[in-house]
């Protein structure tokens, strides 16, 4: 019989809240990983090992008990800070009850994470930085492609100097604002990059974005639009341009029909039967961000 599958297998860094399947953390920071099993609608696994390596080191080992058909499960496990430089983040499952054995006698799954050397502090002390840096309240009013507040979206912000030093924050999107509180920032010549992982259908879209801005005051604000594509079909009815430009999810909330044009004749090369069809216009989202200060 065949093991349980990987789902998914992603890991997170300490600050931040995003999936990476490959990416980077720093020397200073944990790394979470994250797997999601899914069995087969027919057999039982039994009861099955697992083990969590990072760079070649055993980090946890445990039992898991079986799992049935047409079932799913998940766990979490933890390492680091890890030292700079390249490493296997590994999970490798094995059974471990006699008359469950599998085709393979293990499943195993990996990602990669490059660890650098954490930057120094980028929390000014009064007596060196006070002059560069301000504590201010961030403020972002970020609307969908739809131009409707972006919802039911998560967020995580880098703020960063010219010399690369750099802070975070991360919350949740409140009807299209993201209120990044009391965080410092340089006084000029500062960066924003902004990351946010909005629904679309079924399933998040990561949202990207960033934006040069200067602190006159206690307060920035900042206008954040997510992209589009306009993409001309030609098709039937809407439910088939939709499909045909790659739409997901429902009309009017995950895209739009933007322009319907005069029918057109096609034919049919397979059947050989002429029909009726027009060129939609299907608005579709795009995972850019364009983020513009207000003040």
């Amino acid at each position: 019989m065949a093991g349980p599958k990987i789902k998914q297998l992603f890991f997170q860094t300490e600050g931040e809240g995003f999936a990476h399947e490959h990416g980077e953390a720093n020397s200073a920071e944990k790394v979470y990983v994250y797997l999601e099993l899914e069995n087969d609608d027919f057999n039982e696994t039994g009861p099955f090992g697992v083990t969590f390596t990072a760079g070649g080191t055993v980090q946890s080992g445990q039992s898991h008990q079986s799992m049935q058909g047409n079932t799913t499960d998940e766990e979490w496990f933890t390492c680091g800070p890890l030292h700079a430089g390249h490493h296997e983040l590994k999970i490798t499952l094995e059974p471990e009850a006699s008359g469950h054995e599998w085709d393979e006698p293990t499943v195993e799954g990996s990602l990669w994470v490059n660890v650098v050397q954490a930057r120094a502090s980028a929390i000014p002390d009064d007596s060196e930085h006070s002059r560069d840096w301000a504590l201010v309240n961030i403020l972002v009013n970020a609307d969908n492609f739809l131009e409707k507040p972006l919802t039911g979206a998560r967020f995580y912000a880098r703020i960063v100097d010219t010399d690369g030093k750099t802070a975070a924050h991360d919350g949740e999107v409140d009807d299209g604002i993201l209120s990044i509180p009391q965080v410092w920032a340089p006084k000029k010549d500062a960066t924003i990059k902004l990351y946010v992982d909005a629904l679309y259908g079924n399933e998040y879209m990561r949202l990207e974005g960033s934006g040069d801005f200067n602190v006159s005051g206690e307060a920035v604000k900042f206008k954040a639009v997510q992209g589009f594509q306009d993409i001309t079909v030609s098709a039937k009815d809407e439910q088939t341009a939709a499909h045909k430009a790659g739409a997901k999810g429902s009309a009017g909330l995950d895209w739009k029909i933007i322009k319907v044009g005069g029918e057109i004749s096609t034919e049919d090369s397979d059947s050989h039967t002429t029909g009726r069809t027009e060129q939609w216009t299907v608005r579709v989202p795009r995972d850019n961000l364009k983020l513009t200060q207000l003040v």
